[in-house]
């Protein structure tokens, strides 16, 4: 697979008129790199009058250590508090003009900031952008408030229990491994966080060749690569690729994690080891998650929603990152109902590896993911995510007829192979919040280990709240 897409273009600015080198294009799709590094990636939508623009950055909490967890979460808030030419106010002043469009959040592989203007407010857009990663000041007072800000995020994540089991199931699965890290960090990391280390990661990594700039919508792509030189020239490049940053691949840690709490529902993740971005069996996997739990006829939903009454909503997602990936079912029942509810779980993932899909519910799986495909496609926010994040993990552009071919070209022998090497005993992990008893927690915990055919290990759980969102 190439990483270089045809259709590329090389933009090198010069202190005279700027020289572009062109080549045949396909579609509507744009490539420019700028001298500095940064990659320029866009997408013409006729028809519309919205811009999408995105900026990411190759850098977020799996690139962390342990004791500075949370600092690129942190760089995130601290983008928005002032920078040499203007304050916070006049910041979000700005941001409100522009209709209050523009953010940012922090995932483990990447940062983004974002904004969905109107055409006219293009360069408006870009302006704020290459002010706040070219000056901002990460002055100690503004660093203060944000890290009792982001102490009030950690402390609400506590009481979405939904949100958080899932948290703890990666930390849990992933523990000791910078990927299962909390994107918020420990309340004792971001308490130490100080302006020299700011300064040092994002020193590190908010360099030319690890920034992508997408946009999609009504926009003429010259003209947009020439105004994102403009904004960001300044921004230097880096003296490795980041391409060429390396990051230990986690192990898979099977277990079973309880957390006590009063509540009516127990709140459940189970986890199986899946695979990462951009392995080319990813397709398969998208199929079996379609059929799995992703939609309202999907066996889980059907045989333990629909069939039995157990719980009000149970679904199934695929996470995947660089270096790995996570199946994750997940869902809440009354506590008289959990085992029941993870024996039909797990007899759904038995039958996925030891009797072939049908060619119905094969088809139903494909029409399913294809229609969210397309229908994903027609916005230039989900256009200008997708740019971002293809340009990321494959360093090309991947049309939607692409996309939909790998779903199409996937059989039935090719979900049981993968659900073979998912599905195993030593391969599953549990979280569950609810209100367990003090004295029935241990033959509870025994229970669902036999049920999984794991044996837990000691996990030391951190609280880790919403899923990858920032301000």
């Amino acid at each position: 697979m190439s990483l270089k897409p045809d259709g590329s273009i090389f933009f090198k600015p010069t202190l005279g008129p700027r020289k572009l080198i062109k080549v045949k294009q396909k579609q509507m799709y744009r490539k420019t790199v700028l001298e500095n590094g940064v990659r320029v990636v866009t997408e013409k939508m006729p028809g519309v009058r919205s811009l999408t623009i995105g900026v990411l950055v190759e850098a977020g909490s799996a690139d962390e250590t342990a004791e500075l967890n949370g600092v690129a979460h942190c760089i995130e808030h601290m983008l928005f508090k002032g920078t040499t030419q203007r304050d916070a106010t006049s910041l979000a002043r700005l941001i409100d003009l522009a209709g209050g469009q523009l953010g940012a959040f922090t995932a483990r592989d990447y940062t983004c900031l974002y904004a969905t203007v109107l055409d006219d407010y293009r360069t408006f857009a870009l302006e704020i952008f290459g002010d706040i990663l070219l000056h901002s000041l990460f002055d100690n007072e503004s660093l203060q408030r944000e890290k009792a800000a982001i102490l009030q995020e950690l402390e609400a994540g506590e009481e979405t229990p939904a949100k958080l089991t899932q948290e703890i199931l990666k930390q849990a699965v992933w523990q000791g491994y910078s990927l299962g890290q909390n994107i918020y960090g420990q309340r004792e990391s971001v308490l130490r966080l100080s302006q020299a280390d700011l300064r040092q990661f994002y020193q590190q990594y908010y360099r030319g060749e690890g920034l992508i700039v997408a946009a999609a919508g009504n926009l003429d792509h010259d003209d947009f690569a020439a105004q994102v030189y403009d904004a960001l020239w300044a921004l230097p490049s880096a003296n490795v690729q980041p391409t060429e940053k390396e990051r230990k691949a986690p192990a898979f840690q099977a277990g079973v994690a309880l957390r006590q709490r009063n509540s009516a529902q127990v709140y459940f993740a189970l986890g199986a080891p899946a695979l990462p971005y951009t392995d080319p069996e990813r397709y398969s996997l998208f199929v079996l998650n379609a059929i799995l739990g992703a939609g309202m006829s999907s066996r889980l939903y059907q045989g333990v929603r629909d069939q039995k009454g157990w719980v009000f909503d149970i679904a199934s997602s695929y996470h995947p990152y660089r270096q790995a990936g996570l199946l994750v079912v997940e869902g809440f029942t009354t506590p008289e109902n959990l085992l029941p509810v993870l024996e039909t779980v797990v007899g759904q993932l038995i039958n996925l590896l030891s009797e072939p899909v049908n060619e119905e519910e094969l088809w139903r799986a494909k029409e399913y993911l294809r229609g969210e495909i397309l229908i994903s496609a027609e916005t230039s926010s989900s256009r200008m995510s997708q740019l971002a994040t293809q340009e990321l993990y494959f360093g090309r552009f991947l049309p939607l007829e692409e996309l939909v071919e790998g779903v199409r070209q996937v059989q039935a022998e090719d979900i049981l192979a993968l659900a073979a090497n998912m599905f195993q005993p030593d391969q599953l992990a549990l979280a569950a919040i609810g209100p367990f008893k003090a004295a029935e927690q241990t033959a509870l915990q025994q229970q669902l280990e036999e049920l999984l055919g794991i044996q837990a290990s000691a996990i030391n759980l951190t609280p880790i709240p919403r899923e990858e969102k920032g301000v």
